[in-house]
């Protein structure tokens, strides 16, 4: 188990991590997660569909932008982050290519997954800002700093974009990230009889008030 923060590597994904990544976030929102647990309300249904999409957005969305993220410790995924950047874009010909897959991953639960995309896009429209869509760490290495490293890079990113980064959270991570900056801005309903789940905001040092 690592000791501390520089025995983790955080780089860019590849495609060869994609099955590593899936199953570390797999076991990372395997229980205590509103957001798979909305979207796929069966328990036997989402332990197939969650991996499914989530690898799908891997491959489709966020590794081909940069925006999917791995910590390593001794060259084994032990999590992993996916984001948006500033004006990211999900273009029309890399749309078509994933749909079977994305429809395939989705299956019935369709309807409450784009309910949750649909969520997110509506929060700060019209503000250029980084978006944290997951952020997770396989249940072994958890405590062991391997979140802390992640976090700690992404807001090095926020920095270097100098934009304001959001995300979504439940109720039991707000502290957390709370103690590396972030600010509860209020909450937000998944589709219309879903759980309330918390908006986070970062703000980069240039958007700071200096204020007192």
């Amino acid at each position: 188990m690592p000791k501390t923060l520089q025995d983790i590597e955080i780089r860019p994904a590849v495609k060869s991590d994609i099955a590593a990544m899936t199953a570390a976030l797999d076991r990372a929102f395997s229980e205590d997660d509103p957001f798979g647990e909305y979207m796929f309300p069966d328990p036997a249904k989402r332990a197939r569909a969650q991996p499914r999409l989530t690898r799908a957005m891997i491959r489709h969305q966020y590794l081909p932008l940069g925006g999917a993220h791995v910590a390593t410790v001794d060259g084994v995924v032990a999590g992993g982050m996916l984001w948006k950047p500033p004006g990211y874009r999900f273009g029309p010909l890399r749309y078509l290519a994933s749909i079977p897959e994305f429809t395939w991953a989705m299956g019935a639960g369709g309807p409450r997954v784009l309910a949750v995309d649909s969520a997110i896009g509506k929060i700060a429209t019209g503000l250029p800002h980084c978006f944290g869509v997951t952020l997770g760490v396989d249940p072994h290495r958890q405590q062991s700093g391997v979140g802390s490293a992640l976090l700690q890079f992404a807001i090095t990113e926020i920095e270097k974009a100098a934009v304001p980064a959001l995300c979504l959270c439940k109720d039991g991570n707000v502290g957390y990230y709370e103690l590396f900056g972030g600010q509860r801005l209020g909450r937000i309903r998944l589709g219309r009889s879903g759980p309330q789940i918390n908006v986070m905001m970062w703000l980069p040092s240039s958007l700071k008030s200096d204020r007192v």
